[in-house]
C-alpha cells in the first residue's frame, strides 16, 4: 500500500453534455467532504462550438475563436458559481484549445490536480479497443486516479465501494485511494478475491494479500468486508458483484498485466466500459515509467512522464 491519498483539487472537462453535467455534481460533492477545489475546463476545438450554451448559430460560423472562448468563459463562470452556492466549494475556470485527451492530461498535471472526474458514455463490440476515446485515452495518460461516471450514475455520495484484489502485481495499490473516499463517506469497502482457475494454487498468497489490505483499512478505521469470488471472467466478476451488494463506487488498476505492454489492460478497459456504477481508475507509476513510446506505438504516450 501506497502513502495515504489526499484530495484538494479536482479537475473536471466539462462539453456541456448531460452526462458531463453529472459528473460535475459527483466531483462537487466529493470536494464538499475534502474541502477541495474545483478546475472546472472546456477544451475547445471549433467545430462543436454550435452546441455550447448560450452560444448562436452566429456565434459559431464565425471566425473570432477568442470570442468564441470568452462566451465559454462566461458559461464556465455560472456554473462555478452556481456549484460553489450549491455546495461550497472553491473553483477555477480554464479555456484550452486542441486535442481533448492531451489538453486534459496536461492540465491536471499542471494544475496539480488529485483526481480528474470524467463523463464517459460506455461501448461494446468493436469499439471495445479503440484507441479513440477520450476517455479512454485521459485514463491511459493520467497520473493520477481518474473517476468515470456514465450517464444514469445520477446517485451522489458512495456507502458500499468494491475494491477488487486480483493476482497481479500492483493490484493492491489502489488500497490507499479506496480508503480516502470511504472515510470521508463512511463507507463500507467490499474487498472482491477474484480467483482464477489458473491462480486457485495461490491461495495463500491471496490470503496473504487481503490480510495486508484488512490490516490497512482497520488502521484508518475503515468499514470491511471480504467475499471469495471464482470464475473466469474477472471483469464481469467485478461488475456483477458491485451490483449484488448494490454498490456506489468501483476502485480499479488501469494495468493489470505488465506483460500485456497495456497502460490499461482488458480488465479495467471493460470494468470502465462496462460498469453502470462509477469507477476510480488508478495506475500505479511505476508500471507507467517502466513503458516506453515504443511500447505503445504511434505518437501516443503518457505525459509528463
Amino acid at each position: 500500500m501506497k502513502k495515504p491519498f489526499h484530495i484538494t483539487k479536482i479537475l473536471i472537462p466539462l462539453d456541456f453534455s448531460d452526462t458531463s453535467r453529472l459528473a460535475l455534481e459527483h466531483a462537487a460533492h466529493i470536494c464538499s467532504k475534502f474541502k477541495a477545489d474545483l478546475h472546472l475546463l472546456h477544451v475547445f476545438t471549433g467545430s462543436k462550438a454550435d452546441v455550447l450554451p448560450n452560444i448562436t448559430a452566429t456565434d459559431a460560423n464565425t471566425s473570432d475563436n477568442e470570442g468564441i472562448k470568452d462566451k465559454i468563459l462566461d458559461e464556465l463562470d455560472g456554473i462555478g458559481k452556481e456549484f460553489y452556492q450549491k455546495y461550497n466549494v472553491g473553483y477555477n475556470i480554464e479555456v484550452r484549445e486542441g486535442s481533448v485527451s492531451k489538453e486534459i492530461a496536461k492540465t491536471a498535471k499542471e494544475v496539480d490536480a488529485s483526481m480528474i472526474v470524467l463523463g464517459t458514455h460506455g461501448v461494446s463490440g468493436f469499439e471495445e479497443f479503440f484507441l479513440g476515446s477520450n476517455a479512454y485515452r485521459v485514463v491511459t495518460a493520467a497520473t493520477m486516479p481518474v473517476f468515470t461516471v456514465q450517464g444514469h450514475a445520477d446517485k451522489l455520495g458512495y456507502d458500499d465501494i468494491v475494491l477488487p484484489i486480483d493476482s497481479s502485481k500492483h493490484t493492491r495499490d489502489k488500497v490507499s485511494q479506496a480508503a480516502t473516499i470511504a472515510k470521508a463517506f463512511d463507507a463500507t469497502v467490499h474487498i472482491a478475491t477474484l480467483v482464477t482457475e489458473e491462480h486457485e494454487d495461490e491461495e495463500a498468497i491471496f490470503n496473504l494479500k487481503i490480510k495486508q489490505v484488512e490490516e490497512y483499512f482497520d488502521g484508518m478505521g475503515v468499514k470491511h468486508r471480504r467475499k471469495v469470488l471464482h470464475g473466469d471472467d474477472v471483469a464481469e466478476m467485478t461488475i456483477e458483484f458491485a451490483k449484488s451488494v448494490n454498490a456506489d463506487l468501483i476502485v480499479a488498476m488501469t494495468e493489470q498485466e505488465a506483460a500485456t505492454g497495456l497502460f490499461m489492460g482488458p480488465y479495467a478497459q471493460r470494468v470502465v466500459n462496462h460498469s453502470p456504477i462509477p469507477v476510480m481508475s488508478v495506475t500505479p507509476l511505476e508500471t507507467i515509467k517502466g513503458f516506453s513510446q515504443r511500447t505503445l506505438g504511434g505518437d501516443y504516450r503518457p505525459f509528463y512522464i
